[in-house]
């Protein structure tokens, strides 16, 4: 009886984690999201919140019970003082008590100052008193997007040891409707049907079996599960785990976007264009213009770089344009007199070339190790131009980058 009741318990509440290890090192805010708790008879949460700041910070905790738990909806949370450079334990059922029961859902901690400002870092575990369980970090609560977002390796298997994949979803402040959709990872097919539904602000909904709530029951390996949002940009929690049913362990996997619609981390990111690629044309409205009488036939660019990392930018626009643009890459430093970059891989440009592939070094290669703008330079191949030329700059990065911007015209440079 006691072991059934504890693969239950691994059932509803394990099954619910996918965070844990996309967190990026990046990770303090002054509003946490920590994805998923729980209080049951065999699962308790630990969370332990770290103040790196030189004064008290207090915290406003707030618990959203899934809607497929015991008692959905919020439930009443005592404050959390956290003196300067402290890392202070608590447990859910002493922040937030809730009666008997199994509860699980979202936890989030928000700086309680008049101007929310104070960062701080969060870190969850959950675990039986045998100390099987699972950890979630906390999540600044702007690294989730509407992006679309998958989580990978899904499987299901009913011999021993037998395993059992499980999603959730979680709105945060705003109403968001999404889809679910399973698909194999090998051939992309879709398996079962679509799973969709509307959730409230700070709701969580949670796909116990996927595969069986898909319409798709059996034996199932290397599935990825894709969360959609259908109602705009509002943000999604997502994610899913595969729980092992002998040993009653898990795993917990986020799902994961290309850039998490943010401008700051584009893949791909450009500038006088009106869709981003290198394949698309000029912008008709606003593209880049080096003018005909323009003195200073130089024009740079900033962006950040974040290294290690690999980079391509490519100069768009007509032959005719092209044929008398050229480019270069310069390292950080003044915006207009920086050194030009020697790369260890690739070339950054240069004298006739309208594109640069190069690898930045290493991570304290460059300014330190701190990431900062790097800068490009466009400008005509000769010192006089009897048109005005029009281009597009499109860039290419691994670790994501800003979109280019125009910081100025200068002096011609002889690349």
């Amino acid at each position: 009886m006691r072991i059934a009741q504890s693969l239950l318990a691994v059932t509803m509440f394990a099954g619910s984690v996918g965070l844990a290890h996309a967190q990026a090192t990046a990770a303090s805010g002054s509003v946490v999201v920590i994805p998923l708790v729980a209080q049951t008879a065999s699962f308790s949460t630990e969370i332990v919140v770290r103040n790196p700041n030189p004064a008290p910070i207090t915290l406003n905790v707030a618990f959203y019970e899934g809607l497929n738990s015991g008692t959905p909806g919020p439930k009443a949370c005592t404050q959390l003082t956290v003196a300067a450079s402290e890392s202070k334990p608590f447990l859910l059922s002493s922040q937030c008590p809730m009666g008997a029961g199994g509860h699980f859902g979202m936890l989030v901690l928000e700086d309680a100052a008049l101007q929310k400002t104070n960062v701080f870092f969060a870190y969850s575990r959950t675990q039986t008193p045998g100390f099987i369980g699972f950890s979630v970090e906390g999540f600044p609560i702007g690294a989730f997007s509407g992006a679309p977002a998958d989580s990978l390796g899904l499987k299901s298997q009913a011999a021993a040891p037998g395993f059992q994949s499980n999603c959730f979803a979680g709105a945060l402040g705003e109403a968001v409707s999404y889809q679910l959709l399973l698909r194999d990872g090998t051939t992309n097919a879709l398996i079962g049907g679509p799973l969709t539904r509307t959730l409230q602000p700070f709701e969580m909904f949670r796909y116990l079996d996927v595969f069986a709530l898909a319409g798709a029951p059996g034996d199932h390996s290397n599935v990825r599960a894709n969360f959609t949002v259908t109602s705009g940009g509002q943000a999604l929690v997502a994610f899913c785990t595969v729980q092992e049913n002998t040993q009653l362990s898990a795993d917990f996997r986020i799902a994961k976007s290309i850039d998490a619609l943010n401008n700051g981390q584009r893949r791909v990111t450009c500038i006088g264009q009106d869709n981003c690629g290198l394949g698309n044309p000029v912008s008709v409205s606003q593209p880049e213009t080096i003018t005909v009488g323009e003195g200073n036939l130089r024009r740079v660019y900033s962006m950040i770089l974040t290294q290690p990392d690999y980079i391509r930018c490519d100069l768009v626009g007509s032959a005719g344009d092209l044929s008398n643009l050229q480019m270069r890459l310069r390292v950080p430093g003044d915006p207009f007199t920086s050194a030009v970059f020697v790369p260890s891989i690739g070339d950054s440009g240069g004298a006739n070339d309208t594109t640069f592939y190069v690898y930045t070094g290493e991570r304290n290669a460059v300014n330190g190790g701190t990431a900062t703008r790097w800068f490009i330079d466009v400008e005509t191949r000769t010192q006089a131009t009897a048109t005005d030329l029009k281009f597009g700059i499109t860039c290419s990065s691994g670790n994501g980058a800003e979109v280019p911007w125009f910081r100025g015209s200068t002096t011609y440079a002889t690349f």
